[in-house]
């Protein structure tokens, strides 16, 4: 059991008194915010907090000693994390973790935090000391690389990938929850044309830009997917194969009002399938393509609706 121990429960910090001053001095200089607690489980008290502490969170010293812990709770704190905190404080053992705490001011930041039982020399609990340490920087960088690997650079999309897994995740979702989903998957007709015509760096252009429109015109809770080359879908969370098919027209219609560059006007063909019962990821991308390439067939420039 990892723990620190103390001869007593003094006020401030606790420990030996012969080392009481360069403990204390330690923890004063320490980068990393560091809270003492008592050992009441159900109604804690901070008995100390760092400079840290204070300039982590915002909050004076003063403002704290003798107040809860869970000021520093709020909305976003996983709830999961602070009661494995409590189990495993409750049965002695030291705990590692991490969540969302609030400064003073009501904003939230990451932590990663470790909490031990602090015990007198006669193996009594008598404070809880935790280690605090601020990770938002770290989360929003992971955040961000984890962003750009499941984008495409072009369009600012999800790519295939990501795409392929989100739509098998919300795939799952639906059914679980017993809820319509629909695929529209388009693809810009003619599209090599446009680059031995005008050239690649065109092509990129017209794929750009409409990556740039579906971003706009989507639901927010709907996703882009950049599929491949010149082929997009569109995972329409929540919606029945009539909204689907509208929101397809409403597309294909603005793509073509749409001018990409000097007057270059392009077109796109659809299909649109909705999630089946007990239907699989794979089943429903296989009805979707086979209507886009009706929509191919049929002339171009239109939507096609999978047979169910």
């Amino acid at each position: 059991m990892n723990s620190v121990p103390a001869d007593d429960a003094p006020d401030h910090v606790p420990g030996d008194s012969d080392h009481r001053g360069l403990a204390e001095a330690a923890l004063e200089a320490s980068y990393d915010s560091v809270v003492i607690t008592t050992a009441d489980l159900d109604h804690p008290e901070i008995v100390y907090v760092n400079p840290a502490f204070c300039q982590m969170t915002g909050w004076e010293r003063e403002e704290v000693i003798g107040r809860t812990p869970a000021i520093l709770q709020g909305e976003r704190t996983d709830r999961r994390v602070t009661q494995r905190l409590r189990r495993a404080l409750e049965e002695g053992r030291t705990f590692e973790g991490r969540t969302i705490n609030y400064r003073k001011d009501g904003s939230p930041f990451h932590i990663e935090w470790r909490t031990s039982p602090v015990m007198d020399a006669d193996g009594r609990v008598t404070h809880y000391l935790a280690i605090q340490r601020d990770v938002t920087a770290r989360v929003r960088l992971l955040r961000r690389l984890q962003e750009r690997a499941e984008s495409d650079g072009l369009t600012e999309l999800l790519n295939h990938e990501a795409g392929e897994r989100e739509l098998g995740v919300h795939v799952a979702n639906a059914h679980e929850k017993d809820l319509p989903l629909s695929l529209v998957l388009l693809d810009v007709d003619h599209f090599k044309a446009i680059n031995d015509d005008h050239g690649h760096a065109m092509g990129d252009l017209v794929l750009e830009r409409l990556g740039w429109l579906i971003n706009q015109r989507l639901n927010r809770q709907d996703i882009g997917v950049r599929w491949g080359g010149e082929e997009f879908a569109l995972v329409l969370l929540d919606t029945d194969l009539a909204g689907a098919q509208q929101a397809a027209e409403s597309f294909r219609k603005l793509i073509a009002q749409t001018s990409f560059h000097d007057d270059i006007r392009v077109t796109a063909s659809f299909g649109v399938a909705r999630l089946m019962p007990d239907e699989r990821a794979d089943a429903l991308f296989k009805r979707v393509d086979e209507a886009l390439y009706k929509a191919k067939r049929s002339g171009r420039n239109r939507v096609c609706v999978a047979e169910d």
